[in-house]
């Protein structure tokens, strides 16, 4: 069922509508910005079939997320899928009155420069995809000492409930639902704007990165999301958090390789990244 919501622009009423139907050659992948609470959640959905139909998807409620979620192949969703080992040890030692951990840190860079120093704050996947992508100042927010936790929080919740009773869904992205990071997204296909496309004043920076995406997809995205995605960077990140989903189902994104990476993506999550300078057109198959 189509509506207008609001702001004009045309979702649909995933909890109506049900699971897209499949057929061959058709894939459905969802993307969730993820917000602490509902009024800044974005959600996008794309069909994947000779010509791929994006939609824009209520995120008014965790049911609607769900319904979303429960409508894809796989689902991107931007937000911490686990906290750090360590930190989750540096608690409990706390709470037992035990020696606290040795903070500890990562490795250094392949140009000699430090990694993520504090195992506290970061994540393992934290500090393999800010090396991999280069980020350098753009350093990803700490799960357990950022605001970023109640996002997490909601996330942890999100993934028991879709799970319905059944096995606890893979943090690692293997199954149905995957950690994405559209940020960095954006830089791994070359597409990162100078300065930020966040809030009031990144209007122009989104308008530039959606006509990139339309570009390297080949595709026209319906007017009203074209639009929606270039007023909000919630919508936007939901969008490329879609792609990131194909991504990852096409096998363009790097798991963890390691055992090392492995381990501690089964307890914290793991980013997916998109492969470097890959070109957006691949997602089409």
């Amino acid at each position: 069922m189509t509506t207008r919501d609001g702001e004009g622009v045309t979702v649909v009423d995933a909890a109506r509508s049900g699971a897209t139907a499949r057929g061959d050659g058709v894939m459905v992948t969802v993307g969730i910005d993820l917000a602490g609470y509902t009024g800044t959640t974005g959600v996008c959905r794309v069909t994947w079939s000779d010509e791929p139909a994006v939609e824009l998807l209520p995120g008014r409620s965790d049911e609607d997320l769900l319904a979303a979620m429960r409508s894809a192949d796989r689902t991107g969703l931007d937000s911490p899928l686990g906290w750090p080992v360590a930190f989750a040890a540096l608690l409990g030692a706390h709470q037992t009155g035990a020696v606290l951990p040795v903070k500890g840190g990562y490795g250094p860079r392949e140009d000699g420069g430090p990694g993520l120093g504090n195992r506290f704050t970061h994540r393992l996947t934290d500090d393999v995809a800010w090396k991999r992508t280069g980020a350098g100042k753009q350093r990803p927010l700490s799960v357990s000492a950022d605001k970023l936790g109640i996002v997490a929080m909601r996330a942890a919740d999100l993934m028991e409930r879709f799970a319905d009773g059944g096995p606890a869904l893979p943090r690692d992205g293997s199954g149905a639902v995957l950690e994405v990071y559209p940020a960095y997204a954006l830089l791994q296909w070359g597409l990162a704007p100078a300065g930020t496309y966040k809030g009031k004043d990144g209007g122009p920076a989104r308008g530039a990165i959606v006509e990139a995406l339309e570009h390297g997809l080949g595709l026209a995205l319906p007017a009203p999301v074209r639009e929606r995605c270039v007023h909000s960077d919630h919508d936007l990140d939901a969008l490329v958090s879609a792609l990131v989903a194909r991504a990852a189902a096409l096998g363009l994104t790097d798991p963890p390789e390691t055992e090392e990476e492995r381990a501690a993506a089964a307890v914290e999550g793991w980013m997916h990244l998109p492969h470097r300078g890959a070109p957006l057109a691949g997602l089409r198959g």
